[in-house]
């Protein structure tokens, strides 16, 4: 749980606030917000929001940690610095209408406040909801490394606060303060350390530590008036059931290799089985990704994987034994797929890859048309607006909808299934 640069902390919120703040209903349609880590005093624009970092202090309780080398004349270096972060959120909007620049303000900092309460803690999983799919909101390079930024919301009183503006004849300006803690400096690596020697034997390991450096596949559409098909490649992964999970990095191979899948809902990450096909090179592990590992089923959603590698040695007495090594964790998403969709109109069927729809809770199923989302029913015939997900055994794997009112008859609009965070790949449907 360590870093060294700061900015990558400051970048995480920023992705945050700028892709979740527009997806409010309150939020102007089609208007850009710009948020910086500038001096709010130095941003501008018709919709614009400073979260700027202003002081930083070190957290009492890192100080008193043991060192793995008390011997050292700079002891301290090989233990993580605690720091917490303070920062300033400001809007700034700079419309020339004053009146309308106050409540433009007004809306940037109430969005802001409701998005850094519900979202408080990023690490590894932590995702936002995009026009084009989940974005994970870590840089990629604090993946697999523990990292995790708790904000919080300074309880500073109104005199205080008219402290940190108010100078001469400056206006008072609406800000929020926060706290971002649990951020760890990086220390430098201990260059040795003792331990108890419980038999001899010299074992050479001619591989290093398993690294995982990214996480890819390649999906295939036609977008509709196309006649050729398109493909791209999508890091991380975001991988339908029966589809190839690719894993890049370094020393992936050993005597023998193991990619074990992580997730909240398992008590420890669970080693993909068989039928998974894994075949490694060392610096390319592939997958067929399955909807389940053994008895447990993997529904679409966001997972973390980490490569194991196994060294066997001869011990002194003749014995073998086996040495593990385990990669950093990286991302990727098991997304759901849609195989077909049916039906003459109103009422149009999905029918889903591998996973039961009426199963989810109401918030781990989100259905749009176009860019309107779905209203769920717990039974009858969907309305205009409006999905069902039956449970009856022939129809386990389907959903119906009906297209709202609002779209045009005729016309082509992307449908999409997010099951958990994770999106259903591009698809395309005539309103009827």
């Amino acid at each position: 749980m360590a870093l060294l640069n700061l900015s990558l902390v400051t970048c995480s919120f920023i992705t945050l606030l700028e892709e979740r703040i527009p997806r409010y209903p309150d939020w102007p349609l089609n208007t850009k917000i710009n948020v910086s880590a500038g001096a709010p005093d130095l941003v501008n624009g018709d919709y614009a929001l400073s979260f700027y970092l202003y002081h930083v202090r070190e957290d009492a309780h890192t100080k008193a940690a043991d060192c793995p080398l008390p011997g050292d004349p700079v002891p301290q270096r090989y233990t993580p610095m605690g720091l917490s972060l303070y920062y300033v959120l400001t809007p700034r909007s700079s419309l020339p209408d004053v009146h309308k620049r106050a409540l433009a303000d007004q809306l940037m900092l109430g969005l802001a406040l409701k998005t850094l309460r519900d979202l408080p803690t990023i690490d590894d999983t932590s995702a936002v909801d995009t026009a084009l799919g989940p974005k994970m909101l870590l840089p990629g390079t604090l993946y697999g490394r523990g990292n995790r930024f708790r904000v919080l919301l300074q309880p500073t009183p109104a005199n205080e606060a008219a402290q940190y503006w108010q100078a001469g004849s400056q206006p008072l300006r609406l800000a929020a303060y926060y706290e971002v803690a649990a951020t760890l400096l990086e220390p430098d690596e201990p260059p040795t350390r003792s331990g108890r020697v419980l038999m001899f034997g010299v074992h050479s390991f001619v591989r290093g530590q398993p690294e995982i450096t990214s996480t890819n596949n390649r999906i295939g559409f036609t977008v509709p008036g196309e006649l050729d098909p398109r493909s791209i490649d999508l890091s991380p992964a975001e991988v339908p059931y029966g589809q190839t999970l690719e894993v890049h990095g370094a020393n992936l191979k050993g005597d023998s290799a193991a990619l074990l899948i992580g997730h909240r809902d398992f008590a420890e990450p669970i080693a993909v089985d068989a039928p998974w096909a894994l075949a490694t090179n060392g610096s390319r592990l592939a997958v067929s990704v399955q909807a389940t590992i053994g008895a447990q089923a993997l529904l679409p959603g966001i997972y973390g994987a980490t490569v194991r590698t196994t060294a066997r040695k001869t011990m002194p007495d003749g014995t073998q034994r086996d040495f593990d090594a385990y990669s950093n964790q990286a991302a990727f998403v098991i997304a759901p797929a849609i195989l077909s969709v049916s039906g003459a109109g109103p009422v149009l069927t999905i029918s889903v890859d591998q996973f039961e729809p009426h199963t989810l809770s109401a918030g781990d199923l989100i259905i749009f048309a176009g860019p309107t989302r779905l209203t769920r029913i717990g039974a009858g015939v969907p309305a205009a607006g409006q999905f069902f997900t039956p449970n009856a055994p022939a129809a386990v794997t389907t959903v119906q909808f009906a297209f709202p009112a609002t779209l045009a008859l005729g016309s082509v609009v992307p449908l999409r299934l997010v099951v958990r965070g994770a999106e259903s790949g591009p698809w395309w449907e005539t309103v009827r």
